[in-house]
């Protein structure tokens, strides 16, 4: 990280000299410039805010404190800092970040700097760069789609949705978007990934469309047609419901692929993935035939299988986790979207799922009719 970059607070470094013991006795500045080897003078200008340490400079400081370095650094008024304030309160460079994430330096810059991920990668990134950084992948995630250029990467994809929407109020026309319409073209530009794959996931997110304009005119006909008034009221709800989804489509949607696409696992984790559906333990001798080791550890890295010492054998199995069946029930259509050479799971198989999750009381996603 280039010197003076990180967002540190000098208030709060003061506020930790002066407040918090070190060896039961609280630190002079002398002291502290003493145990960093350096001036006295250099601390008090970092506690003045008239000179800014590097990152690994703030790391030392954390260290004499006993403290995490994001409590050196100051809370930005919102999230604009994205990823380059993570790590620059994680105490890390750019190059270190980038060589635990296995990535070049310019790719990683582009990261930060614009919040875009590499095209091609396993979709591992915001749950290593969680790890780098020590906080919550739901943290990484809000820091890239908080990013202005994310907001307007989605804006603009959401512009483009918008335009091909229209068709999805078409009466007897299938709604399908074809590779050489120029909206399309724009927005697999924008997700970086091949125009063929973006038409199947637009046609996709058109068909979830025309489903909820075909719920919202039953909706309708059932409130024209109520017996009570409680039924009319009750079709009322489900078509205010439904247009205030209609009309927030585009934006959804854009956020959607987004956010799937930054976690998408490669084809042969997905493979895997639904191979496994069935609830059978594969023993670990042979899970290793049936698929590169590789493909395991991303899995189990992932928190979707689990490891597991089988009861009447001394050896380790191999089985999907609750959590890994509910992503795959979940996102089995856009997966199907990318990776139509993959059979998805059958309708029996998907029930049978479900029934399995119920039973344990694993957290399900809400179906999409409710309101």
């Amino acid at each position: 990280m280039a010197r003076g970059t990180a967002p540190f607070s000098s208030t709060a470094l003061r506020d930790i000299r002066r407040h918090r013991p070190v060896d039961g006795q609280l630190l002079s500045a002398a002291e502290v410039a003493r145990r960093l080897g350096t001036s006295k003078s250099r601390v008090l200008a970092y506690e003045k805010g008239t000179s800014i340490p590097e990152a690994g400079r703030i790391e030392q400081l954390a260290k004499v404190f006993g403290v995490a370095p994001r409590h050196l650094c100051a809370a930005p008024a919102d999230l604009e800092h994205g990823i380059r304030h993570l790590r620059a309160t994680a105490g890390l460079t750019t190059a270190e970040v980038a060589d635990f994430l296995g990535i070049s330096r310019t790719t990683y810059r582009e990261l930060e700097l614009s919040a875009k991920l590499p095209s091609r990668h396993d979709g591992m990134l915001p749950l290593l760069l969680a790890r780098a950084f020590s906080v919550h992948v739901r943290t990484v995630h809000r820091a890239l789609t908080s990013h202005p250029q994310a907001v307007l990467r989605r804006g603009e994809i959401a512009q483009l949705l918008n335009a091909l929407f229209g068709r999805a109020h078409e009466r007897f026309t299938p709604p399908a978007v074809h590779t050489d319409e120029p909206e399309l073209l724009r927005i697999a530009e924008l997700l970086r990934r091949p125009v063929g794959m973006t038409a199947r996931l637009v046609t996709h997110e058109l068909a979830r469309l025309r489903n909820d304009l075909k719920e919202r005119a039953l909706a309708e006909a059932n409130a024209a047609y109520a017996q009570t008034d409680e039924d009319m009221e009750h079709a009322l709800a489900r078509v205010k419901f439904l247009t205030e989804r209609i009309d927030r489509a585009p934006a959804d949607t854009a956020a959607r692929l987004v956010r799937f696409l930054s976690e998408a696992m490669p084809s042969r984790q997905w493979r895997l993935t639904v191979g496994l559906l069935s609830g059978e333990s594969v023993p670990e001798q042979r899970a290793l035939h049936l698929a590169e080791p590789e493909v395991w550890r991303g899995l189990l890295t992932r928190g979707l299988a689990v490891r597991e010492r089988s009861p009447d054998s001394a050896t380790d199995s191999f089985t999907l986790s609750p959590g890994g069946m509910a992503r795959a029930l979940n996102e089995a259509r856009l997966y199907a979207c990318l990776y139509p050479r993959v059979p998805t799971p059958s309708r029996s198989t998907r029930a049978q799922v479900r029934q399995r999750l119920l039973a344990r009381g694993a957290p399900m996603r809400t179906p999409r009719r409710r309101y």
